[in-house]
């Protein structure tokens, strides 16, 4: 009997690997080993046995089954024993009867031996490396705690303790922040960007972020630098995303610069923005210290994409956005002079991010520049086609040539600034609105920002100026000696016909 206590007890817990598997893999060793001899393995019969001490499946036995046959019968020497031979084993053994004869496996060639080791060394590797496997798998898309030891100075790739024997991570070069710097032996929270087994020849590839470290036959790849190591940390500072109050519903990442993520929930009294600010900003401070300063932009979703721009462009101060052409997805940001540069960002990263979070292809412009674009005619055609009604088309289709007229944009359409007042707001005729707006014009105020020849070179009439002028009308409160210009709000005396600050005219019923 062949006592493996001690090797059964180190696979199991140097090898992690259950009795039941430790079992089958000595009899799959010795079975090999009894092949290797003998040419077969179909008459092998292994048994186990408790130890001295009472420990099950320690102790195992080798046995060949053979065949009880006369002697003119015997011709094979594996399968088959002699009657005589048999008896003498066994008295009241007959011809037909089978036999179990031990084997005593220290017997077995040193090449048999050496076989079965290779094979039971093999079977402990693969099996150690399914163990690691699921262990890595499970961390897949979480952050995980990591240690540093350490650095390929040829590509700047490091290399990570996560505490899984057998296993190191990855840390590759294009994972890293560029705001960071990394120490050997430092602790930090990392991303699993992905989990492989790799093969022999896949870990002798270079330049492949699938390439496990030296002596692993598994690959963990680690990130800092991903907008899903930003989301996996809003996501452990913020339990309303958990409990789905709040919802991430998009992430743009410029590592090291920039991040701007947008929040939305579906709950009336849940402001998803505040909520993951958190109270003073704690939680997203916590988050952006995690990325070393990184600044990270919290912005509101919204289901129409001007609103969504607009808030996109947050730090900047967005006046309104205006559909360039809805089918490319092209919109024009308008802001003041001094918060272009807010808008834009430094090296543009500001606008950049924000195109990407929003899917749009946005341009930063004060009114100024706005004005100057000559595509200004093509966004009305392009606004007149989007909202034209189908009696329209038809009308179009049959007096071919037609234009068909403009229609008079609403409120929510023109995005004015919303302490202005709309021309619509006035009673002004439709077709001065419509030839207000060709030329920028959309508020009271944005009209009185001009004198009557700036007016005139626009293309308006005297008739035109003069409309306008007299829709603002101001109502006297009977017994008070003074009002409030509805334009610029300049305290007036009662009765005053002309605003001398802005020049407003006004009529008193």
């Amino acid at each position: 009997m062949l006592d493996l206590s001690e090797e059964i007890r180190s696979m199991i817990e140097d090898g992690r690997m259950d009795e039941d598997k430790v079992v089958s893999l000595i009899r799959d060793m010795l079975s090999s080993a009894y092949k290797r001899k003998f040419g077969t393995d179909d008459n092998v019969v292994v048994r186990f046995f408790p130890n001295k001490a009472g420990e099950e499946n320690r102790c195992v036995e080798l046995y060949s089954v053979k065949e009880v046959v006369n002697e003119e019968d015997w011709y094979d020497k594996v399968r088959q024993i002699p009657l005589d031979d048999a008896q003498m084993l066994v008295e009241d053994v007959e011809v037909g009867d089978s036999l179990e004869i031990p084997i005593d496996p220290h017997n077995f060639e040193y090449s048999a031996v050496q076989s079965a080791k290779q094979r039971s060394q093999q079977v402990v590797k693969e099996y150690t490396t399914d163990k690691v496997y699921i262990d890595a798998k499970a961390m897949e898309g979480k952050l995980v705690i990591g240690e540093i030891k350490r650095q390929n100075p040829k590509n700047g790739d490091y290399i990570v303790n996560l505490n899984l024997e057998g296993a190191d991570a990855l840390f590759p070069f294009r994972g890293q922040s560029p705001r960071e710097t990394y120490e050997i032996a430092e602790k930090l929270k990392f991303y699993v960007e992905k989990v492989d087994k790799v093969s022999g020849s896949d870990k002798g590839r270079k330049g492949r972020d699938m390439k496990a470290p030296r002596g692993s036959s598994v690959s963990i790849l680690l990130t800092r630098s991903s907008k899903e190591f930003v989301k996996a940390l809003i996501e452990n500072e913020v339990p309303e995303i958990s409990t789905g109050d709040v919802e991430i519903k998009s992430i743009a990442r410029h590592a090291g610069v920039r991040t701007k993520v947008a929040v939305d929930t579906h709950k009336t009294d849940v402001d998803p923005v505040g909520s993951t600010v958190g109270k003073a900003g704690v939680r997203i401070q916590t988050v952006m210290a995690e990325c070393e300063g990184e600044k990270i932009d919290i912005v509101r979703y919204s289901d129409d994409p001007l609103v969504y721009i607009a808030n996109a462009l947050i730090p900047a101060q967005v006046r309104r956005v205006v559909t360039i052409d809805p089918s490319t997805r092209h919109v024009v940001a308008i802001v003041d002079d001094n918060q272009l540069g807010i808008a834009i960002g430094q090296g543009g990263v500001n606008v950049k991010l924000a195109k990407i979070l929003c899917d749009w292809n946005i341009e930063v412009k004060t009114q100024a520049q706005f004005n100057e674009m000559e595509q200004t005619m093509e966004i009305y055609r392009n606004v007149d086609n989007l909202f034209k009604s189908g009696d329209d088309e038809e009308a179009e289709g049959s007096d071919e040539g037609a234009i068909a007229e403009a229609p008079v944009l609403t409120n929510d359409q023109i995005g004015i600034d919303p302490d202005d007042t709309p021309l619509t707001d006035i009673g002004l005729p439709d077709d001065l609105i419509r030839k207000l707006h060709d030329i920028d014009i959309w508020s009271i105020e944005e009209f009185f920002d001009y004198n009557d020849d700036e007016l005139k070179a626009k293309g308006l009439s005297d008739e035109d100026i003069s409309a306008v002028r007299d829709s603002v009308v101001v109502t006297e409160d009977e017994g008070e000696g003074e009002f409030e210009c509805p334009i610029c709000h300049e305290i007036l005396p009662a009765g005053t016909t002309v605003c001398p600050k802005c020049g407003a005219e006004f009529e008193f019923e």
